[in-house]
């Protein structure tokens, strides 16, 4: 059993490139070093949207433990420093799923 945790982004197109240049450059590859997920899906939705486009980000933990350690040590700041780059230009929202 693996649990996945999902990441809904939503972001204006203005920063649609340097939103994906983030996630592609610096947060992927953090969460690699850290060694806690066994494997990373970037995704666009397919939906026409007015006003941005909307992302997934899944990543995967073969592990509960793995899981819980970063939720604990990594998510929180992850999702700060995208904040801190995009504002509110980019909405986020996250669920845990666990595979059945």
């Amino acid at each position: 059993m693996r649990f996945i945790y999902n990441t809904t982004f939503h972001v204006e197109e203005e920063i649609e490139g340097a939103f994906r240049k983030a996630i592609h450059e610096f947060y992927i590859p953090f969460v690699k070093t850290k060694g806690v997920c066994c494997d990373v899906l970037f995704t666009r939705i397919l939906v026409n949207e007015e006003d941005g486009k909307s992302f997934s980000l899944q990543l995967v933990f073969s592990v509960a433990n793995d899981y819980a350690v970063f939720m604990e040590l990594y998510k929180e700041k992850l999702l700060g420093v995208l904040t801190e780059m995009f504002g509110e230009k980019m909405l986020h929202f996250s669920t845990t799923l666990e595979e059945v």
